[in-house]
């Protein structure tokens, strides 16, 4: 594993463990094995590598959730497959969403150098964005249905990681879910 990736995998394990301001920058360095101005000469700032580790695990679930996406259209199935191949990657990322989860709640979300991925570029908000414009679905703002579907994702989400789901229920509950999800925000 390179050093910069070391340095990426170290500092979220951390983070998520303790904290952004929880973890010192000197004890990533010392889990990664590599000394104090390495990381710094790949990161020059905490802030630069926790920012870095989220737009880092954005591009990684955006690629993730895209190539799940069953259809290019605007369709219920488009929707459908895009909120499964989320939970999906949530599920099978624990680490990394509670780090997106993390970051989204933090002061580092609205920094000055956050260059992080806008809401509106998101594809899930695009979709909407285009289902709104098709009237697939209801005329409301494109953001409170971004939300209602992040809301109805992390919810399922932590529902089935905090109780014993077997699989068949899983896949019953998503599609569940799914479907009053659909109901609220169809036209």
């Amino acid at each position: 594993m390179k050093k910069e990736e070391l340095i990426i995998s170290t500092a979220l394990k951390l983070f998520v463990e303790n904290g952004f301001h929880g973890t010192a920058t000197s004890r990533i360095a010392s889990e990664s094995g590599v000394a104090n101005g390495t990381l710094f000469n790949y990161f020059a700032t905490k802030e630069i590598l926790i920012v870095s580790i989220y737009n880092s695990i954005m591009k990684k679930m955006d690629d993730f959730i895209i190539e799940g996406i069953a259809s290019n259209s605007v369709s219920k199935n488009a929707f459908k497959s895009l909120f499964v191949a989320s939970l999906r990657w949530n599920l099978e990322n624990p680490a990394a969403f509670q780090y997106m989860q993390q970051f989204n709640n933090s002061p580092f979300a609205k920094s000055a150098i956050s260059k992080t991925l806008k809401q509106e570029e998101h594809p899930l908000y695009v979709l909407i964005k285009n289902g709104i414009d098709l009237v697939v679905l209801k005329p409301m703002p494109a953001a409170l249905v971004f939300s209602l579907f992040n809301a109805q994702i992390n919810g399922l989400y932590y529902y089935l990681l905090n109780n014993t789901i077997e699989s068949e229920r899983t896949d019953e509950l998503t599609e569940d879910t799914f479907e009053m999800l659909w109901k609220m925000i169809q036209d």
